[in-house]
């Protein structure tokens, strides 16, 4: 038996359903639905499992409860639930900073606690502290790391490092509200599940750590996580003694995994001597990311791989649309003050006709929203593009850009998100291959961030999860199509009006 057979059965039972009338109802043969029944075969397909799921007339709570369970029959328990958590972690990825609810920004100074630390203005040194002082309390250990981070935060030229895992919610909150007064330099090692492990509750430790390191980014803080590969579980969670460390110049604190415990040093020669710790780690380890603009008014090098690599798949609000711009609209578009702009539009001119063929040959699957097209149809604008390096587009532009990408979505490469992921943030797009993925979004300046993602497992997961996208979570290339061509038409009424 499995799970969905259990299910099933218990169904038939209690809604007194025949299985003559059901396997009629479904075109099926005797044996093959005794099968589906006894667990010993699924649904052939997804509609043979519609068929069932309507004979058996279920409310939307026992449709849900079925769906699931044939979905983990078909697919098994840890792949079910690693592409279900992948799902909700792309779509709670936080929103735009214009006005849109942001996750986990937006009440971080409300999360002061008077209970657990003082205010910016009142940074006193604890009471009865030695060059080494035991900490016998979560509470107490929290307001020891807001002095000695705050303190940090005054210098000119600070610097704080983490050996920790990141699910100490108290320490990246105030990390990621921090507004230093020179500049901080915060690097951070943690462990990684090269098996990609999973939580009690079904969470991918390596996307839900994910989620928790970007407020730093998003805060535009300078932020450098570097990891290595561990059973995490073994390796944190079963009697390790102190096995964290927070570092700052002056101060370090050693505790164990649970935050409740640990030792508070402030002699220069044990802070020497735990810095030169961390560092021998550290130099074991392997940047997580490399975080970049996509583009800057500084320098900018175009044959990076993030706009030289050809992505599986790009997921993002609106249509990748980049690769169809073309030199006239570049010429006229890009704000003078570019960098180098007549050398920097020759470059992106030959760039773009390369990924333009590579986009028109179907090289890449790019899935977007309704809501983000149109909302490119109406201001045009790219939301990859930093709005400060060009002007919105012209009507007449919109409608070229649009009759570009018709072909990839007759040929469906180009398609619509269907619910869940019709909901996508507006502030995410994300391009994965199987060695090479990034992600962009703007930071809490409006600044567009590139996330270069170094590390494999991230890249697997994520792949896998937008190769598994089949018609139930995408419009067709045809319905695809027809939706761009509405909006070049409505465009082509309103040219007509103005």
């Amino acid at each position: 038996m499995s799970e969905f057979s259990d299910l099933l059965s218990s169904y038939i039972d209690e809604k007194e359903i025949k299985v003559y009338s059901l396997l009629e109802y479904c075109n099926l043969d005797r044996s093959t639905m005794y099968k589906i029944i006894n667990g010993k075969r699924n649904p052939t397909s997804m509609e043979v499992f519609q068929k069932i799921a309507e004979f058996l007339h279920l409310t939307p709570v026992e449709y849900r409860k079925f769906k699931e369970a044939y979905m983990i029959s078909k697919l098994g328990k840890d792949l079910y639930y690693k592409r279900k958590y992948t799902e909700k972690y792309l779509m709670n990825f936080p929103r735009n900073f214009s006005g849109e609810p942001v996750l986990f920004l937006d009440d971080l100074k409300k999360m002061k606690d008077e209970n657990d630390y003082k205010t910016d203005t009142d940074i006193q040194t604890p009471v009865n502290t030695s060059d080494c002082t035991v900490v016998s309390t979560h509470l107490e250990l929290n307001h020891l790391l807001y002095y000695m981070i705050s303190s940090e935060t005054q210098k000119p030229s600070g610097k704080i490092a983490l050996l920790l895992q990141p699910d100490y919610g108290f320490l990246l909150n105030m990390l990621s509200s921090l507004k230093p007064a020179g500049h901080l330099k915060i690097e951070h090692t943690f462990c990684m599940s090269k098996t990609n492990q999973m939580t009690e509750n079904h969470e991918i430790y390596n996307l839900m750590y994910l989620n928790k390191i970007l407020p730093l980014y998003f805060s535009s803080m300078d932020y450098h996580p570097y990891y290595f590969y561990e059973d995490i579980f073994a390796h944190y969670y079963s009697m390790n003694g102190l096995s964290c460390m927070i570092l700052s110049s002056e101060y370090v604190i050693t505790c164990n995994s649970d935050y409740t415990r640990g030792i508070f040093y402030r002699d220069p020669a044990v802070v020497s001597m735990l810095w030169s710790l961390y560092d021998s780690y550290q130099d074991k380890c392997q940047p997580l990311f490399l975080a970049t603009e996509y583009l800057s008014m500084d320098k900018n090098d175009f044959n990076s791989p993030v706009y030289t690599e050809t992505p599986n798949y790009v997921l993002q609000p609106e249509a990748c649309m980049v690769p169809f711009i073309d030199r006239q609209l570049l010429s006229q578009a890009i704000i003078p003050e570019f960098p180098d702009r007549d050398n920097a539009i020759k470059k992106m001119t030959a760039l773009l006709q390369v990924n333009q063929s590579k986009m028109e040959n179907g090289l890449a699957n790019v899935y977007f929203t309704k809501r983000g097209l149109a909302d490119f149809a109406e201001k045009g604008r790219i939301k990859e593009i930093p709005d400060n390096f060009y002007r919105p587009l012209t009507v007449s532009e919109r409608i070229r850009l649009l009759c570009r990408i018709l072909p990839c979505c007759k040929n469906g490469n180009y398609r619509l998100l269907k619910k869940p992921l019709n909901q996508l943030s507006d502030n995410l797009h994300l391009c994965v291959n199987s060695t090479f993925g990034y992600m962009l979004f703007n930071n809490i300046h409006n600044r567009t961030t590139c996330l270069i993602i170094n590390e494999s497992s991230i890249l697997t997961t994520f792949m896998d999860y937008l190769s598994s996208l089949d018609d139930s979570g995408l419009y067709s290339g045809e319905e695809t199509a027809e939706f761009v061509q509405t909006l070049i038409d409505e465009l082509k009424n309103q040219k007509k009006e103005q």
